[in-house]
C-alpha cells in the first residue's frame, strides 16, 4: 500500500513538473543564464578558498616570498568575481521570479474570468487572493531562485568532490558515506514535508477566509453585538491553522537534529583523519587546510542540497495547488464573431437549473426579446426573471434548449463580440475603492463631456459636484461611504456612458426614492430612444411605460404586452400589480438615495 501511495505521488510530481515546464519554458533562457552565472561565482569561491595552499605551502613553509603577490593577486581577482557574480545572480533571480510572477499571475487572471460563475461563487475571496499572494509566488520563488541555487550547490559540490578525491579519497569516503544518510533523511522526510506543507496552506486559507469574513461583516457584527462571537470563531480557525504549523515545525525540527548530528559526527572524523595524515607526513599542512576547510563546505553543501530536496517537495505542494486551478474548466467560448447589430434575441425551449439543484428556474421558456424597444420583465420571486439576465451574460449555460442571436446559437458567439454589445446594471453594484472618475470610466476612455452627461441622465451629477473633490472623490471600498441609491445611479451612469446596444437593468433602481427615480426613468428613455433596453424589477411605476412587458411564472412566460393591455386581460398581472402598485409597496428609501 505505501509503495502504491509512493508511486503515485511520484506520477503526481511529474505531472506537476511537466505542467510547469509548460510556463518556465517561456523563460528558459533567462534562466539558463542566471544558474550559469551562480555556478561559475561558485567556482570562483571555491578557487579563492584554494589559494591558501599556496600560501600556506609555498610562502610561508617552502619560503618562497617571492610567490606572494602571485598569491595575493590570485585571491584577490578570484574573489571579485566572486562577489561580482554573486551580485549579478542574485538581481537575475529576483528580475526572472517577478517575470514568472507576473507571467503566472496574468493568467491567473484571465482563467478566473473565464471559469463559470458557479464555481467563482463556491470559493471564498481570501482563497483566491491566496492564490496571487502565496502559492503563485512561491511557485516563482522556487523556480527562479531556489531552483537555480539548488543547481549552484549541486555544481559546487561536484567541484568539492573531486577537488577532495584527488588529494585524499579517505576523507571523501568519509563525508560520502555520511551523506548518504542525508539522501536516506530526505526520502523519508520528503513526502511528509509536502503533504504537511498542502495541509498547512489549506488551513491557512481557511483562516485568510474568516479574517475577510470578518471585516466584510464588521458592520452587522457591531450591530448584532457578536464581538466576542466573532473572537471566537476567528481563534478557533488560527488555532487549527497554528496546529498544522507546529506539526510541521516539529517534523522540520527533528529533521534537523537528526541532519546536524550526521554533520558534527562526520566533521570529527574528517579532522581526526586529517590530523593524522598530517602527522604522519602523506599531506601537507597547506592541503590539510585546504580539504578541511573543503570538507566542511561539502558538508554544508550536501546540508544545503539537501533542504533543497525536501523544500522541493513542499514546494511542488504550491504548484500541485496552482495547477489544479489552472487545469479547471473554463466555461465555453463560442468561435463565431458578431459584428452586426443584433437583431433578435430569442429563448427557445430554454430550461435551467443551478449547479446542486433540482429545482427548475425556467421550464422551457420560449421568448422573444423585440430590439429597439423598452422591454420589462415581471413576476413573482423566484420566477426566473433575473436568470435571464444570468444566461444572458453567460454565467450560466442552459440545461437544454437554445439561446439564439440573430440566428445563432449564443453558445456559438465569440465572447467578446457578445458582451461587448451589452451592459448590465445589478441591485448590488460594485465600486471600485478609487475616485467615482475611475468608477465611470472603468478603464475605457470616455471624454469627460460623455461622462458628466451620462451621470446627468442618471440624476447624479449634481450630487457628485457638490462634493468637495467631485468625480475625484475615493469612494472607499466597495463604494461603502455611499449609500444605495447613489451606488446604483454611478452604476446606471457608468453603463450608459458606453452607449451600449442592448442595457439590462436588474432592479437596478431598487433603492431609489420614487421622485429620482422617474426624472432617471425619463431620462433614460429619451437617451434610450431607438435602442434596446431590458428592465427587471418589482415596482410598478419602473414598468409601466414599457413598450412590452413580459410576464413570467414558475419559470415560464406566462403573459405579454402593454400595461394597459395586461391590465384589461392579464389574471397574473393584474395580481402582481396589486402587490408591487405604489400605493400599496413598501415605501423604500435609503439615507442620500
Amino acid at each position: 500500500m505505501c509503495r502504491r501511495t509512493n508511486v503515485t505521488g511520484r506520477r503526481l510530481q511529474m505531472k506537476t513538473v511537466r505542467w510547469l515546464w509548460g510556463y518556465v519554458s517561456q523563460m528558459r533562457w533567462a534562466l539558463a543564464f542566471s544558474m550559469m552565472v551562480l555556478v561559475v561565482g561558485q567556482w570562483a569561491q571555491i578557487a579563492a578558498q584554494g589559494s591558501q595552499k599556496f600560501l600556506i605551502d609555498d610562502v610561508l613553509v617552502g619560503k618562497h616570498y617571492e610567490q606572494l603577490l602571485w598569491v595575493l593577486g590570485y585571491f584577490t581577482i578570484t574573489y571579485l568575481v566572486f562577489y561580482l557574480l554573486s551580485w549579478w545572480g542574485r538581481y537575475l533571480t529576483r528580475m526572472n521570479g517577478l517575470t514568472l510572477q507576473r507571467y503566472m499571475g496574468s493568467r491567473l487572471m484571465a482563467l478566473i474570468q473565464r471559469l463559470p460563475v458557479a464555481s467563482i461563487q463556491g470559493g471564498r475571496t481570501a482563497k483566491w487572493v491566496q492564490y496571487f499572494t502565496s502559492d503563485i509566488q512561491q511557485v516563482s520563488t522556487f523556480v527562479t531562485e531556489d531552483l537555480p541555487r539548488g543547481i549552484q550547490q549541486v555544481a559546487g559540490t561536484l567541484l568539492l568532490i573531486g577537488i577532495i578525491g584527488w588529494n585524499s579519497p579517505i576523507v571523501l569516503a568519509i563525508v560520502s558515506v555520511f551523506s548518504a544518510l542525508y539522501i536516506a533523511l530526505g526520502r523519508y522526510y520528503g513526502p511528509i514535508m509536502r503533504r504537511q506543507t498542502r495541509e498547512m496552506q489549506e488551513k491557512r486559507g481557511d483562516m485568510l477566509t474568516k479574517i475577510e469574513e470578518g471585516i466584510s461583516s464588521t458592520r452587522e457584527v457591531i450591530a448584532f453585538n457578536r464581538m466576542a462571537w466573532e473572537e471566537k470563531s476567528f481563534r478557533g480557525a488560527f488555532a487549527v491553522f497554528f496546529d498544522k504549523v507546529m506539526e510541521n515545525g516539529k517534523l522540520a525540527n527533528s529533521q534537523l537534529l537528526l541532519s546536524n548530528s550526521v554533520q558534527w559526527i562526520g566533521r570529527m572524523a574528517v579532522l581526526l583523519f586529517g590530523g593524522y595524515s598530517v602527522i604522519s607526513g602523506s599531506i601537507s599542512i597547506g592541503v590539510f587546510v585546504i580539504v578541511y576547510q573543503y570538507s566542511n563546505q561539502l558538508f554544508n553543501n550536501y546540508q544545503t542540497v539537501f533542504n533543497f530536496v525536501m523544500n522541493m517537495s513542499g514546494q511542488l505542494a504550491y504548484a500541485d495547488r496552482v495547477r489544479e486551478i489552472f487545469n479547471q474548466e473554463a466555461a465555453p467560448e463560442g468561435s463565431k464573431p458578431l459584428k452586426a447589430e443584433v437583431q433578435s434575441i430569442v429563448f427557445d425551449k430554454v430550461t435551467f437549473a443551478y449547479p446542486g439543484t433540482e429545482r427548475l428556474v425556467l421550464n422551457e421558456l420560449e421568448l422573444s426579446i423585440p430590439q429597439g424597444k423598452k422591454i420589462a420583465i415581471v413576476g413573482s420571486s423566484g420566477g426566473g426573471k433575473s436568470t435571464v439576465t444570468q444566461l444572458l451574460l453567460r454565467f450560466f449555460e442552459p440545461t437544454s434548449g437554445c439561446i439564439r442571436i440573430n440566428g445563432t446559437p449564443l453558445s456559438d458567439i465569440r465572447n467578446a463580440d457578445w458582451l461587448g454589445k451589452l451592459c448590465v446594471v445589478f441591485q448590488e453594484p460594485f465600486l471600485l475603492p478609487d475616485t467615482i472618475r475611475s468608477n465611470l470610466l472603468f478603464g475605457r476612455p470616455f471624454s469627460e463631456e460623455r461622462i458628466i452627461e451620462a451621470c446627468r441622465i442618471a440624476q447624479v451629477h449634481e450630487f457628485i459636484e457638490s462634493m468637495e473633490n467631485g468625480y475625484d472623490t475615493v469612494v472607499g471600498e466597495r463604494g461603502y461611504t455611499l449609500s444605495g441609491g447613489q451606488r446604483q445611479r454611478i452604476a446606471i451612469a457608468r453603463a450608459i456612458a458606453g452607449e451600449p446596444e442592448l442595457l439590462i437593468l436588474d432592479e437596478a433602481t431598487s433603492a431609489l426614492d420614487m421622485e429620482t427615480e422617474m426624472k432617471l426613468q425619463e431620462a433614460l428613455d429619451r437617451e434610450r430612444a431607438g435602442k434596446t433596453t431590458i428592465v427587471i424589477a418589482h415596482r410598478l411605476s419602473t414598468v409601466r411605460n414599457a413598450d412590452l412587458i413580459l410576464v413570467m411564472h414558475e419559470g415560464r412566460l406566462v403573459e405579454q404586452g402593454t400595461h394597459q393591455e395586461l391590465m384589461n386581460g392579464g389574471d397574473i398581472y393584474r395580481r402582481l400589480v396589486s402587490v408591487m402598485s405604489d400605493e400599496g409597496a413598501p415605501k423604500k428609501r435609503i439615507r442620500g438615495a
